[in-house]
């Protein structure tokens, strides 16, 4: 086989026009706003919720586990440097009417320090969806920062589908050869 010669893959890319990768990023734009939007309504829903008519009760801390994931840096190998990122997460159960409902979430190093095993945890929780609850100490479920990586995302998604469109952005030769 020369290496000249194009892959499978590479030629099978150069068939497809243009506008239909453009329409794909545009629509795949559009999604992440979509999806940014709904987590975020029912973030802020779910929290509104919470502070005017959540209870809170006393759970029980079931456990606590560090858990520790190294990000490969790109372009070395897996045992060399990398992102440590540690994360304290804390299992715990409550009961409702006689419902149990257990659940493992995420807390800041210094929250997660103050809680023992078999000790109790405050959780907040909707008496009618007891399953939408938040412990002491942890974030809200809105955040600013997911809403704008959301419409950041998007929009360059859309930005690309946009080049991509009115033929500002070339794939390949072999694709802008293409009438589409």
């Amino acid at each position: 086989m020369s290496t000249n010669e194009p892959s499978a893959i590479n030629r099978w890319l150069a068939n497809i026009p243009v506008s239909s990768i453009g329409w794909v990023f545009l629509a795949s734009g559009l999604l992440s706003w979509v999806g940014g939007a709904y987590q975020s309504i029912t973030g802020l829903d779910h929290d509104r919720s919470l502070e005017e008519q959540g209870r809170t009760v006393d759970g029980t801390v079931l456990g606590k586990t560090v858990r520790t994931t190294k990000e490969r840096q790109a372009g070395r190998r897996s045992h060399e440097g990398g992102t440590i990122e540690t994360s304290y997460l804390v299992a715990f159960r409550f009961s409702n009417l006689g419902e149990t409902i257990s659940d493992t979430v995420e807390l800041d190093k210094e929250v997660w320090d103050r809680l023992q095993e078999q000790g109790p945890i405050r959780v907040t929780y909707l008496p009618d969806e007891p399953k939408i609850h938040r412990v002491e100490g942890q974030d809200t479920e809105f955040q600013l920062w997911k809403l704008l990586l959301w419409l950041a995302g998007g929009a360059l998604f859309m930005y690309v589908g946009k080049l991509l469109l009115a033929g500002k952005l070339q794939l390949s030769s072999a694709s802008n050869q293409r009438s589409d």
